[in-house]
């Protein structure tokens, strides 16, 4: 029944082990796509013509703090699970006779794995990589929920607040965030860690406060996900909203302004419609209707901040709930360490996905990327020779008399514009 026992034990830790190496593998992943996919995000958004947009602006600053995300706990545990060290036991099997050692009959040899963190190398790697984590997580979390409210106030025209969307304010606010939660995780350079009797170095615990790194990773989990996340959820709700409400708008609008051309062979009603259209009134409240519109770029746009934070949302909420309620609990402590990277894994995916999203939600995305390489630089370039072409030929077309017809057209030009 023993051997039974030792088995199913060593083959339980074999399972642990294995999984412990694939996860580690996930992570090195992440970091070898992520690394060169929000470097591509940082090109592209940090172009001259994308400069004076404040979501690209905001997309690029995001784009280099997913970067260092990506190298906190991902390369820890990289380095933990491909960098082990062995050592050989030798457990000798004694005999006793009167609680005395008799005689060493064989001994047997046993191999253990030492797993090192890359934060227990040294005091200085433990305060300082933690303290990075935390402080950079942090601040990707809140910079995108800006993200989202610089992105809502724009949309909705709020005249009061419309000085957050220039691009100085929303780089001086960027850059506010990032120095709040840095200056206020400085506590960690200090307090966490220490050194044991033997000079081992004890990260994430502190002699004088035991608790003190338990209850702040709780509060570290509560500011990074659970309050961004209810304020992106407030918000990005408002942008679905809106974008759904401008749809609807523009789908109407269209209507109404290509009707009277497709209504040419009643003359007598194709003349009302005429009259209808070129009212002064009714000529304001379908500016005010393309005004208030969004243009199928800018709903693009929109939508890739909403998947970003859905994404956002779906891989970081399961790892708050299992590190603040239950990662205590779980037993024996190589399956808790098991479960933390997988649930780790899963919160940093996030940060390493973004390129893909931006890519599938929008078009001036896809335009710059191609952009980037020199195959399609030659199509930019004939498009571009092309174009001095055709607005030649315009003014030999003859000219609108009548103000309706040009009304409608402006309007309708009007829609395609960019916010």
């Amino acid at each position: 029944m023993k051997d039974i026992l030792n088995i199913t034990s060593a083959q339980s830790t074999i399972n642990t082990q294995l999984a412990d190496r694939l996860l580690s593998v996930y992570s090195l992943v992440l970091i070898l796509i992520g690394t060169p996919c929000n470097f591509l995000c940082c090109l592209i958004y940090f172009q001259k013509g994308n400069r004076g947009n404040s979501i690209k602006t905001i997309f690029g600053y995001l784009a280099v703090l997913d970067t260092f995300v990506l190298y906190t706990f991902n390369l820890n545990y990289v380095v933990r699970e491909f960098n082990i060290d062995y050592d050989i036991v030798h457990t000798p099997k004694l005999n006793y006779t009167n609680h005395t050692i008799e005689y060493i009959r064989n001994e047997s040899i046993n191999i253990v794995i030492k797993k090192k963190n890359l934060e227990e190398y040294s005091l200085f790697m433990c305060r300082f990589l933690s303290y990075l984590a935390f402080s950079i997580l942090q601040t990707s979390s809140w910079v995108l929920a800006f993200g989202s409210l610089n992105r809502y106030l724009l949309i909705s025209k709020l005249t009061l607040f419309e000085f957050v969307c220039k691009r100085c304010y929303t780089i001086i606010i960027c850059l506010s965030i990032t120095c709040t939660f840095f200056l206020a995780n400085m506590h960690i350079l200090w307090l966490n860690g220490y050194y044991s009797n033997t000079g081992q170095v004890i990260c994430y615990q502190n002699p004088s406060y035991p608790i003190y790194m338990l209850w702040y990773q709780r509060v570290h989990l509560c500011v990074y996900s659970a309050l961004p996340s209810v304020v992106l959820f407030i918000l990005n709700t408002l942008l679905m909203r809106i974008i759904f409400a401008s749809k609807k708008r523009l789908n109407n609008h269209q209507r109404a302004v290509l009707l009277p051309e497709n209504e040419t062979t009643d003359s007598r009603r194709g003349n009302h419609l005429f009259k209808h259209f070129t009212n002064p009134l009714t000529s304001k409240l379908n500016k005010q209707g393309a005004g208030r519109s969004m243009n199928r770029h800018s709903r693009k746009l929109t939508l890739s901040l909403i998947f970003i934070t859905l994404s956002y949302f779906i891989l970081t909420f399961p790892s708050t709930v299992i590190f603040s309620f239950f990662r205590s609990y779980i037993e024996p402590p190589r399956l808790r360490r098991t479960i933390s990277l997988l649930f780790t894994n899963l919160s940093t995916t996030t940060h390493a996905i973004r390129f893909f999203i931006y890519f599938a939600c929008s078009i001036d995305f896809r335009n710059d990327f191609y952009g980037l390489f020199l195959f399609k630089r030659s199509f930019r370039i004939q498009y571009i020779k092309t174009q001095p072409k055709k607005q030649e030929q315009r003014p030999e077309q003859p000219e609108h008399v009548d103000d309706g017809p040009s009304d409608s057209v402006v309007i309708h030009d009007k829609l395609e514009t960019d916010l």
